[in-house]
């Protein structure tokens, strides 16, 4: 049994960008809340995919290490850096273009969040013209910080969990042009870590919504190539998990960047404007990472060790840690917003 899960596993790493990365409530057609409770989550599954899940992020420590020291990595990362100085306009490039999508959508940031105010479409308007300069680019930003706030404010902070990367990218416009160098390079690691939770978090809703992006499945079942669909999605959400946590603690960052927006372009061809809609912003934030990679003030966490050994221990021990604090906070704060409080 357990040899069929892990190639069904190595499978999914292949398979997996095509639903996974495709949010959930953007699609579905089952909007009915139905969440998995801890002890449905509690089968052998699940544990065989989280246990493969830490001791593959552990192997990519060495892997991680074996590519700095490659010669033809060294070079194409290179080549990449010497675009580093571009990152703000293509932040600012791919994130007008969103905020124009998002207007002409008649939603605010992501597709299922509708606008309810026709001042607020303008508003949206209004800051991608101010991404138009490097001068006005800090106003947008903080603009976009201010209609985070407003989305919360009209769906609530849970719900907006999902979004963390928008007033990431907000900040880091809004202290790029900061004349104090430790402020201005602070703009990095906030963006990895606003995507990376962001993925991670969204991961978290095929946890306990599973008859959501079932649904999905449903619909499309070609995604899943004959694989099992429950396994199939709890393995997805396995995999996003990990890569939101390996952008957070700063490992693989130019090949999962590159990996991951190209991830984003074929999903598109499966789910088609409303993706493009969702996702634009993100290829911008991801475009940054590619030829940033980890910045150079600030250093990752995983560069808090040097031996491999303790690096592999940090990688696989810290995403126990953040998968559980994440999953109790999803779960508990799930459980009231849909008035589920008896399952407790």
């Amino acid at each position: 049994m357990k040899i069929k899960y892990f190639v069904y596993w190595c499978l999914s790493f292949l398979i997996f960008p095509t639903s996974s990365y495709a949010h959930v409530k953007w699609f579905t057609q089952n909007k009915e809340p139905s969440i998995f409770t801890l002890d449905e989550l509690n089968r052998p599954v699940f544990w065989f995919l989280f246990s493969l899940t830490v001791v593959t992020l552990a192997v990519i420590v060495y892997a991680d290490r074996y590519l700095e020291k490659w010669p033809s990595y060294q070079k194409f990362s290179a080549y990449l850096e010497s675009y580093a100085d571009r990152a703000p306009v293509i932040l600012r490039v791919f994130t007008g273009a969103s905020l124009l999508l998002s207007w002409q959508a008649d939603s605010i940031i992501a597709p299922e969040l509708k606008i309810h105010s026709g001042e607020v479409g303008w508003y949206q308007f209004l800051l991608a013209i101010l991404m138009l300069t490097s001068k006005t680019a800090p106003l947008g930003g903080l603009g976009m910080i201010g209609l985070y706030l407003y989305a919360i404010n009209e769906y609530g902070f849970f719900h907006m969990l999902d979004y963390l990367v928008y007033p990431a990218i907000g900040y880091y416009l809004l202290v790029n042009a900061s004349n104090s160098i430790k402020i201005s390079h602070t703009r990095i690691p906030a963006l990895y870590i606003g995507l990376g939770f962001s993925l991670c978090w969204a991961a978290l809703e095929k946890v306990f919504f599973p008859h959501w992006g079932l649904d999905i499945l449903s619909q499309k079942p070609a995604l899943t190539m004959g694989l099992p669909h429950e396994f199939f999605l709890l393995a997805c959400a396995f995999v996003e998990l990990a890569l939101g946590y390996l952008l957070i603690i700063g490992l693989l960052q130019r090949p999962l960047a590159l990996v991951i927006t190209l991830v984003f372009f074929t999903t598109s061809a499966f789910f088609g404007k409303t993706e493009v809609i969702g996702h634009t912003i993100l290829h911008g934030a991801l475009l940054v990472f590619a030829v940033v990679g980890p910045g150079h003030y600030y250093p990752a966490p995983i560069e808090f060790h040097q031996k491999l050994p303790l690096r592999a221990a940090f990688a696989a021990v810290n995403f126990v840690i953040i998968v559980g604090i994440l999953g109790l906070a999803y779960y508990s704060m799930a459980i009231p917003k849909f008035q589920l409080s008896s399952l407790f």
